[in-house]
C-alpha cells in the first residue's frame, strides 16, 4: 500500500509516516496544495490531507475564497482529487479547533475525518474505516519504575502471550528533538491500553521511621495522566502492584492486581480486566 500525506507540519507528518510504517505501509509526504496537485494520485491507495495548507492560487487555481483564506485548502484539494478520480480514498484531518464546516463537508462526502487533538492513533481507525488496515492488534503503553525484571516480564507477556503489538516503553522511543513532556504526550496518544507497574522503588521517610515504600513519582504522575485521558471507568488503564507498597489514598477503590508472584501467575486476573 502506498499513501500520500499532505501536511506542512513536517514534525507531525513524520509521526504519521512512522506510524504507517509500523503497519507495513509506505508513505510519502508533500507540504502544499501545489505539490499535491502535481502528484500522480493514481499511484497512491489513499491520501491523508490536512485541512489547513499553504496554497498558491496562481498555480493551483484554488482561490482564497474557496480555501477560506487557507483554513480549507485541504478541502479544496480533496475536491480536486475527487474530480480526477471520484472513488479515490481520502482522509481529512485538522489541528484547528472548531473547524465545523470542514468536518461537516467531510462527513457529507463520506470522507473519514480526525482531529489532531484525538492523537495520531485516530488515523488508524480512519484507515480501518476504508479497509486499508484490518485486524489491528492493540498497542499498550507501559508506565514503570526501576524494576527491570518485572518490566521485561510484562513486555514479553504483552507481545507473546496476549499477542499484541510491541508495547511502548517511553525511554526506548526516539525523542526526535522533543522535550520529555512532548515525547510523553505524543506516545501516550498512540496507546490503546496502559499498564501501570507500581513497584516499591522509593523509601518513604516519616517520623515513625516505618519501613514504607512507594512507586516512583513519575509513575504516580503518569497514572493520573492516563486516568484523565481514558477515564477511570474505561477499563483501559490496568494497575499492577508488587510487594509491600504504599498505594495512593486518593484513588483507593480501583482494581489493583497483585503481581508479587509474577506476571504469568496473574495472567487470568489481567485477562479478566481486559475482558479477553
Amino acid at each position: 500500500m502506498s499513501i500520500l500525506i499532505v501536511e506542512d507540519d513536517n514534525f507531525y507528518a513524520r509521526i504519521l509516516k512512522e506510524m504507517l510504517m509500523d503497519f507495513g505501509l509506505e508513505a510519502f509526504v508533500v507540504n502544499s496544495t501545489q505539490e499535491a496537485l502535481s502528484s500522480n494520485i493514481s499511484s497512491y491507495d489513499v491520501a491523508i490531507i490536512d485541512m489547513m495548507l499553504p496554497n498558491d492560487p496562481n498555480i493551483t487555481g484554488i482561490s482564497p475564497e474557496e480555501s477560506r483564506a487557507g483554513y480549507h485548502s485541504g478541502v479544496a484539494l480533496a475536491r480536486r482529487f475527487r474530480q480526477k478520480e471520484p472513488k479515490f480514498p481520502i482522509i481529512l484531518f485538522s489541528g484547528y479547533f472548531g473547524n465545523i464546516e470542514g468536518e461537516s463537508w467531510a462527513i457529507d462526502n463520506g470522507i473519514p475525518f480526525f482531529s489532531k487533538d484525538d492523537g495520531p492513533r485516530a488515523l488508524i481507525y480512519c484507515l480501518q474505516q476504508i479497509g486499508i488496515i484490518t485486524n489491528v492488534k492493540p498497542r499498550a503503553f507501559i508506565v514503570h519504575g526501576h524494576d527491570e525484571h518485572t518490566l521485561m516480564e510484562l513486555k514479553d507477556y504483552i507481545q507473546n502471550t496476549l499477542n499484541w503489538q510491541k508495547p511502548i516503553v517511553l525511554r526506548d522511543e526516539p525523542s526526535s528533538g522533543r522535550t520529555i513532556v512532548e515525547k510523553f504526550e505524543d506516545f501516550a496518544s498512540a496507546a490503546d491500553y496502559v499498564f501501570v507497574l507500581m513497584t516499591p522503588d522509593d523509601i518513604v521517610l516519616n517520623v515513625k521511621q516505618d519501613d514504607k515504600r512507594r512507586s516512583r513519582q513519575n509513575v504516580i504522575f503518569e497514572l493520573g495522566f492516563f486516568y484523565g485521558q481514558f477515564g477511570r471507568k474505561s477499563g483501559k488503564v490496568i494497575v499492577l502492584y508488587k510487594g509491600p507498597i504504599e498505594l495512593p489514598s486518593d484513588i483507593q477503590g480501583i482494581i489493583w492486581i497483585d503481581i508479587s508472584k509474577g506476571i504469568k501467575a496473574s495472567s487470568e486476573d489481567i485477562r479478566s480486566e481486559l475482558k479477553i
